[in-house]
Order: structure tokens, then sequence, then C-alpha cells
């Protein structure tokens, strides 16, 4: 049975974005402050570190997500930004280049691909 494999590779700008939507819609607090720096955990589960350049040192300056909302983001992201996905498709973040990716793996069953 062949398998399909996808992958959309963004920039660091459209992973900080997808970031800071999904921290707004799911009430995860952020500094009202600029994004300095993003950190892949590319170890061990693919989270992601947001660094701000906050003014005061009593301001928290980091905010962390977890892989599985890393990915809900940039799930999130390809919807507003209309990049249409394969529905039932196995998803996971991996890096290429130095930038983080989204792949899937589509099972096609036999029969499936019309010539």
């Amino acid at each position: 049975m062949p398998t399909e494999r996808r992958r959309i590779i963004f920039s660091d700008d459209e992973v900080v974005d997808a970031a800071l939507s999904y921290c707004r819609a799911t009430g995860i607090p952020v500094p009202d402050a600029k994004v300095e720096h993003q950190t892949i955990a590319t170890d061990s589960d693919y989270s992601l570190t947001l660094t701000f350049a906050v003014s005061s040192p009593d301001q928290s300056d980091e905010v962390e997500i977890d892989a599985s909302g890393v990915l809900g983001a940039l799930v999130a992201y390809c919807r507003i930004q209309s990049i249409p996905l394969p529905k039932s498709a196995a998803k996971r973040l991996e890096t290429h280049g130095g930038a983080v990716s989204m792949v899937f793996d589509i099972k096609r069953q036999r029969g499936s691909v019309n010539c």
C-alpha cells in the first residue's frame, strides 16, 4: 500500500504568528512586547519557546508551548491562510533546513487512485 508524504515548511515569522494566535485563542498570557527569539526543542519533543524583549525584569520574558500546541497552532495557521491540509493523515513536526515543518503521511487504500 503506497504512502504519500507531504511537507509544509514554515518561516520563523509564520511560526511566531501561529504561536501568538494560538496563545490568544487558548488564553496563554503573553507579554506585551516584541518576540526577540524563538527556540524549537528538536532534541526531544518539538516544544517551542518564545523569548520576548520585555522592559521590566518583573515581567515574564518566555512562553513555552508543548509539541501538541505547536502542531495545533500550525494547523490553525494553515486554515486561516487557506492552505489545504489532508484530513486523514498522520501529522508530525520536523525540522527541515533549520526551519519548522509539518509532515503528513497519507496511507492510500488499494484502489483509491484513479488513472
